[in-house]
């Protein structure tokens, strides 16, 4: 365990299976003292993220996205003194939550889109780490909605994927110039990550921006850009979110999240042909294929010669 992190104090472990839903414990080491090292450090980045006079006696506090509670395990002593919610859309991890950790914590499962179903305007500290670098379609709607959940001049603490870790989606130099809110892989299925969504700065301030306003944006931990906002006393609909700001960036990123999506499709297309290829069935069928081209050129060269051909 790295020295100064906090220790969840013998809380039960979930099984394996949940624990690696939120992040890939593989080549960590032993699963379970990677998996309380990783909380451990999103406590201690959000801690540090939040203002130096802030203090959890008496708030709400919701972790958008909480998995199994890799992170809200580390908050077992503050959930006695405040209110400490978890929402996920797994309903296993959501399940395994409510009753291995519950009390002290409340335990809620969301669906694919909001509302989330928790009362608007109660909540102090809302943070979702590695949700918003995965939504896609959904993502303004579910930015809006916890700012509906916050109270007002209340505290979001969220992650994005961009500048520190945007080559190694893209295999290509980064460039913020050409990267707005770029969604690749869009059709990925979530047991192998799900969709991958890259932000600029920029376009963060644009768009966030008009709901929050913005504190601090810092890479924190596991690559990730950590970005503290303020709820804004206004209201917006998910169209004024996403509507495009008067930077020319906004359509050149547009014009190069297209190239990207069909470069990935061609990608996966012709990974797929290999696998199909390389396959028993494809191999063992290859006689009847080769036969058959065969008899079909045959047919056609019988065709041309017969008469009146």
């Amino acid at each position: 365990m790295t020295s100064g992190l906090s220790r969840s104090k013998g809380a039960p472990y979930p099984p394996l299976e949940l624990a690696q839903r939120v992040c890939c414990l593989n080549g960590r080491g032993d699963p379970y003292p990677a998996y309380e090292r990783l909380g451990a450090e999103a406590k201690a980045a959000l801690v540090q993220m939040l203002p130096p006079d802030w203090s959890f006696d008496g708030k709400r506090v919701l972790d958008f996205g909480c998995g199994a509670g890799r992170t809200l395990r580390h908050f077992l002593d503050e959930a006695r003194r405040a209110e400490f919610w978890g929402a996920d859309i797994d309903a296993a991890s959501i399940d395994w939550l409510g009753h291995s950790l519950a009390p002290p914590l409340h335990a809620v499962r969301n669906r694919t889109d909001p509302p989330l179903g928790l009362d608007y305007g109660s909540f102090d500290l809302i943070w979702a780490l590695s949700v918003f670098t995965h939504l896609t379609d959904s993502s303004h709607a579910w930015l809006l909605e916890l700012h509906k959940l916050l109270r007002p001049g209340g505290l979001l603490i969220a992650t994005y994927m961009g500048r520190w870790n945007g080559a190694i989606f893209t295999d290509e130099p980064w460039d913020e110039d050409r990267v707005g809110m770029n969604v690749l892989r869009p059709e990925q299925g979530w047991e192998v990550g799900g969709p991958v969504v890259l932000m600029s700065d920029w376009w963060v301030r644009a768009h966030w921006g008009r709901a929050f306003e913005i504190l601090r944006v810092e890479s924190q931990v596991h690559g990730q850009t950590w970005a503290l906002l303020r709820k804004r006393d206004v209201e917006l609909t998910p169209d004024e979110l996403a509507r495009p700001s008067d930077d020319e960036r906004e359509y050149a990123a547009l014009r190069h999240n297209l190239r990207q999506v069909e470069r990935d499709r061609h990608r996966a297309l012709a990974q797929l042909r290999h696998q199909y290829e390389s396959s028993l069935s494809w191999r063992l069928t290859r006689p009847l294929r080769t036969g058959a081209q065969l008899a079909r050129s045959a047919s056609a060269r019988l065709r041309q010669r017969a008469p009146g051909a």
